[in-house]
C-alpha cells in the first residue's frame, strides 16, 4: 500500500466515516452532553480515592506480576488511543479549516460555530477518555512500592480535567483542537513510558515527560493570546471565550503546581550530576 492510499484510508476513518464526519454534540441527548455527568464522574472519582486510601487494607491484593500486565495494557491502550486522537483531530482540522483562513486555526467565529464535525468528534473522544484515566489513581493505589506517586497534583488533575473538556467541548471553544492535540500528543510519550517501565524497560527519559507537560500548558498560552487578540479585533469575535479563560485560569495552576514538581524531583537530581561531572574533571 503506497502512501497516498494509506492517507486516504486513514482520512476516511478519522474524517469522512459518517459517525464521525455527521457527529453533533446535543446537548442532553449525548453521552456525557449534560454537566452533571463530569461533576458526578469526578465527585465519585474524588469519594473512592479516599475511600481506597483510607481502607486501603480491605483492597485486593496482587501480585507484582499482576500488577505489571494490567499497568502495561491499560498504558498501551491510552497510548494507541491518544495517537488515535492526535491524528484524527489534526486531520479534521485541516479538513474543516477553510481555504486561506490560518486565523481560524486560532478563531472560530462566534455565533456561527456549532460543535459539529469531525474535529468535535475528536474532541468529545477526548473528554470521554479522561473518565478512562482515572484508572491511573487505582494502579498507584494498588501499587505500594509506587504510593509516593499519588500527589496532589495528580488527584486534582484527574478530577478537575472532565468538567473543563466539557466546558471547552460544549462551548465551541476556539482552542478546543490546540488541547486535544496538544494533550494527546504529550500522552502519547507518557504512556509509552508507563508501558515501557511495567514490561521492564524503564526509559531515561522520564524528565521529558514533564517537560513535555510543562510545554503544553506554555503552548496553550501562547496560542490563547493569538485568539483573545483576534477576538478583540475582528467585528465577530471569536468562539468559546469564557470557557477559554476558564482554562487559562485551570491551565495556570496546573503549569505552577507541574514546575513546583519538576523542582522537588529533578533539581536534587541536576546538582548531584554537576557535582559528580566536577569531581570526574579533578581527579
Amino acid at each position: 500500500m503506497n502512501m497516498k492510499a494509506l492517507y486516504s484510508r486513514t482520512h476516511y476513518w478519522l474524517v469522512e466515516h459518517p459517525t464521525i464526519s455527521q457527529f453533533e454534540w446535543k446537548h442532553g441527548n449525548n453521552l456525557g452532553s449534560s454537566l452533571l455527568f463530569p461533576i458526578v464522574s469526578a465527585f465519585i472519582y474524588l469519594s473512592l480515592t479516599l475511600l481506597a486510601i483510607r481502607f486501603s487494607l480491605i483492597l485486593p491484593t496482587l501480585s507484582a506480576a499482576t500488577l505489571r500486565l494490567i499497568t502495561a495494557l491499560h498504558s498501551l491502550i491510552l497510548c494507541l488511543l491518544s495517537l488515535i486522537m492526535v491524528v484524527g483531530c489534526s486531520l479534521s482540522v485541516v479538513h474543516q479549516m477553510p481555504r486561506h483562513d490560518l486565523k481560524w486555526v486560532f478563531c472560530f467565529p462566534a455565533n456561527h460555530t456549532l460543535p459539529r464535525g469531525p474535529l468535535f468528534f475528536w474532541a468529545k473522544f477526548f473528554y470521554l477518555s479522561k473518565i478512562l484515566e482515572f484508572v491511573d489513581t487505582l494502579l498507584i493505589i494498588l501499587s505500594s512500592s509506587r504510593s509516593r506517586r499519588l500527589t496532589f497534583l495528580h488527584v486534582y488533575h484527574h478530577a478537575t480535567v472532565p468538567v473543563i473538556c466539557y466546558l471547552t467541548f460544549s462551548g465551541a471553544n476556539s482552542m478546543t483542537h490546540v488541547g486535544v492535540i496538544t494533550n494527546a500528543s504529550v500522552h502519547v510519550i507518557m504512556y509509552a513510558y508507563y508501558f515501557l517501565c511495567a514490561v521492564g524497560k524503564r526509559p531515561r527519559w522520564k524528565r521529558i515527560v514533564t517537560n513535555c507537560q510543562i510545554f503544553q500548558f506554555i503552548l496553550y498560552f501562547v496560542c490563547a493570546v493569538a485568539t483573545i487578540y483576534y477576538h478583540l479585533t475582528t467585528e465577530i469575535g471569536c468562539s468559546g471565550l469564557g470557557a477559554l479563560y476558564f482554562n487559562m485560569t485551570f491551565n495556570t495552576s496546573l503549569l505552577l503546581l507541574f514546575l513546583d514538581f519538576h523542582s522537588k524531583n529533578y533539581a536534587n537530581n541536576i546538582t548531584k550530576d554537576r557535582e559528580k561531572k566536577l569531581l570526574d574533571r579533578q581527579k
